[in-house]
């Protein structure tokens, strides 16, 4: 079958990256010829591409060597220009960034109306029979204006829904156009499709829950030493360019000042979607660690709560942190880490505008040590962030945000790290399906307010509270029930089987 798929942005990082990468790579396994539109431009690294282009030049493709499959996949960059939107900012290379939010009517019309003139182009040249658009907004607008007479499957993923659809009218009706087509709408919990639906009624019987899946072949349970130290090694061979000790020291210097906005500016000095500089050699010192490990996965934005979990350990001297991502938010979280470990309550305090805690003082002087505590790698693929959340004793997922579904939490059990996440949206329906599986109610989610701090730091009690022999048998139960239940197969089938009309 000849499958068109759209997606407003990359391929790695974020939830609904991967989500898009992983079903063209299925699909193209399957045999299916599939074009995916997107703004990847490191196209090589993932490994399943046949050929790629740009939407203005359709037919001078520059080929690639995927790995051998029964079907096609080609990558089709919109020309979109230098202005990229996105729900919350970050950095992207190459783009001048913009929330949707912000955007003027004039800006939010011209990105639209290329990414329409891209798809319909594309689609016509493809011949494609059947589509799957990003995002309840914008791809349910451009599939309904793009691809008349082929039917579209709108995939929801929920910062749509709370950092456009919630926020502004234009967006919502912008929303309706773009469902009242669709021949399915796919969410991933049940949770965001209910969210949608109050925002945008929308037919119930076209809804679908499809989860993501886990790459069950990369995210497994492993030894800590060996994990760690083979991650060092291969990283030590990348020879990737990412934030050096040199930032450490600026963001030292800042923090001295009081110079906090500089801390936004150093975010922009280095490549942001690279390793650390010095993550072989922090892996290799964590390797010997024996103690607990608590491991974040995930993008460095404020709402993913991530200050949530370095004031947790701070809290609990007992344990140890090793956080893995990437995102402009990082500098000012090494400036908290930094702040606590000199248990300096102004600075604490001072940081609060950007992240409010509620610590005390005693609190902020028992924090001191923190850094030789905690870990940053910078951002690690799928080829290394297995193996470092393999070494963990438990996963934490502290988001603020209404979460889809939180498909790092069902990576971290396939790794054989127990979960810990924030108990809402469809964070809660993940907790639930592994507590029920566990037979332990409660004991893989805090509440996350009005003190996700201190829950979070009782939810750390409860989980290493479990005696290790025990906390072992059930961290590899989860692994195989995560394995089983999440797979990116059965994700594929069933968005397909949704915008065929089946259930």
């Amino acid at each position: 079958m000849r499958i068109l798929v759209w997606h407003g942005w990359l391929l790695g990082g974020a939830g609904s990256n991967v989500y898009t990468a992983r079903t063209v790579e299925i699909w193209r396994r399957q045999g299916h010829d599939v074009l995916l539109l997107c703004q990847e431009r490191r196209v090589e690294k993932q490994g399943f591409f046949d050929a790629h282009g740009a939407s203005d030049d359709l037919d001078r493709l520059e080929p690639l060597t995927g790995e051998p499959a029964a079907g096609r996949a080609i990558l089709i960059r919109p020309a979109i220009g230098d202005l990229l939107p996105v729900f919350v900012h970050d950095a992207y290379e190459g783009f001048r960034v913009k929330r949707f939010v912000d955007l003027s009517d004039e800006e939010l019309a011209r990105y639209l109306k290329a990414n329409v003139a891209a798809v319909r182009a594309a689609a016509e040249w493809h011949r494609s029979e059947v589509a799957v658009v990003g995002h309840a907004f914008p791809g349910g607008v451009v599939g309904a204006r793009a691809l008349q007479g082929i039917p579209y499957v709108v995939k929801v993923h929920g910062s749509d829904i709370e950092y456009a659809i919630r926020s502004q009218e234009r967006y919502r009706e912008l929303t309706r156009e773009g469902l009242h087509r669709a021949a399915a709408v796919a969410g991933a919990s049940r949770d965001v499709l209910e969210r949608l639906a109050e925002l945008v009624p929308h037919p119930g019987g076209r809804a679908r829950v499809v989860p993501p899946g886990v790459e069950s072949g990369r995210f497994r349970p492993a030894e800590r030493r060996a994990s760690l130290r083979w991650a060092a090694e291969d990283l030590a061979t990348a020879g990737d360019d990412g934030r050096t000790p040199a930032i450490d020291e600026e963001v030292a210097t800042a923090l001295r000042r009081r110079d906090l906005p500089a801390l936004d500016a150093l975010a922009n000095r280095y490549d942001q979607a690279a390793p650390d500089a010095a993550a072989p050699r922090k892996l290799r010192a964590l390797a010997d660690h024996e103690g607990p490990l608590v491991g974040y996965l995930g993008k460095l934005i404020p709402q993913k709560g991530v200050e949530h979990l370095i004031a947790a350990l701070a809290l609990v001297p007992w344990a140890r942190g090793v956080i893995v991502g990437y995102g402009t938010f990082r500098e000012w979280l090494e400036a908290l880490a930094t702040a606590l470990d000199h248990a300096d309550e102004d600075l604490v305090r001072l940081l609060g505008d950007r992240m409010p805690l509620s610590l005390t003082p005693t609190e902020v002087t028992g924090a001191r040590g923190l850094q030789d505590r905690l870990t940053f790698t910078g951002r690690l693929d799928h080829d290394h962030a297995p193996a470092v959340v393999a070494a963990c004793d438990v996963l934490a997922v502290p988001s603020v945000l209404d979460e889809a579904f939180g498909m790092v939490a069902i990576e971290g059990a396939a790794a054989g790290a127990l979960p810990l996440v924030a108990r809402h949206s469809g964070l809660a329906e993940i907790a639930a399906a592994l507590e029920e599986e566990a037979g332990r109610p409660g004991l893989f989610s805090y509440a996350p307010g009005p003190d996700p701090v201190r829950n979070l730091v009782a939810g750390l009690g409860r989980l290493f509270g479990v005696p290790a022999d025990e906390r072992r048998e059930l961290a590899l139960g989860l692994a195989a029930f995560a394995a089983t239940r999440w797979g990116w197969q059965r994700t594929a089938d069933a968005l397909l089987a949704s915008v065929r009309g089946g259930s």
